[in-house]
């Protein structure tokens, strides 16, 4: 057996950039940051741990028959996995550095790929700042935030449904 590191919870991360600076910076932030971390394990995917990730290809077989499509068409086909659910987001990103993607179509594909979500956790970080006592005089009514954020939470379903149903066609 192999030893793992604990998983570090993103969603509360990504929701205390929206409380700490809005949602506009906190988005910025954690979209760079995520971006980043993505790419560092890839690029730990692609070299140093190229062997261990070719083996746990194998617990993946979706992965490996969308592999000749991923080198094909990069960039689409990153965005449409990060828009999808199918493959856990820590474990994917050394993934991909074992499939045929070439660099920077994978990372901004995951960027924007990324992106829905992110927005949507970090404005639940907003909304927990405006409606907290210390700024609940200028914070919009409650069914505004729950409104803007049932719409959001209806889009990111939307999108990744629509993006698995592709990925399940390849």
């Amino acid at each position: 057996t192999t030893a793992k590191p604990p998983p570090i919870p993103a969603i509360p991360l990504t929701a205390s950039a929206g409380y700490l600076f809005g949602v506009k910076e906190g988005t910025a932030v954690v979209l760079l940051s995520a971006s980043v971390a993505a790419a560092v394990s890839f690029l730990i995917g692609r070299t140093l741990l190229r062997g261990y990730v070719e083996k746990a290809l194998d617990d993946y077989p979706k992965f490996r028959k969308i592999d000749g499509a991923i080198g094909r068409e990069g960039f689409k086909l990153m965005l449409l996995l990060r828009l999808s659910p199918i493959f856990p987001f820590a474990l994917s990103n050394y993934l991909y550095g074992a499939t045929s993607v070439r660099f920077w179509p994978y990372f901004f594909g995951t960027m924007l790929g990324f992106a829905p979500g992110t927005v949507a956790y970090v404005y639940t970080g907003e909304i927990g700042k405006a409606l907290t006592a210390d700024s609940a005089a200028s914070a919009e009514p409650w069914y505004v935030y729950l409104g803007a954020l049932g719409l959001l939470t209806g889009f990111l379903k939307i999108a990744a449904d629509v993006a698995t149903g592709i990925l399940e066609n390849l």
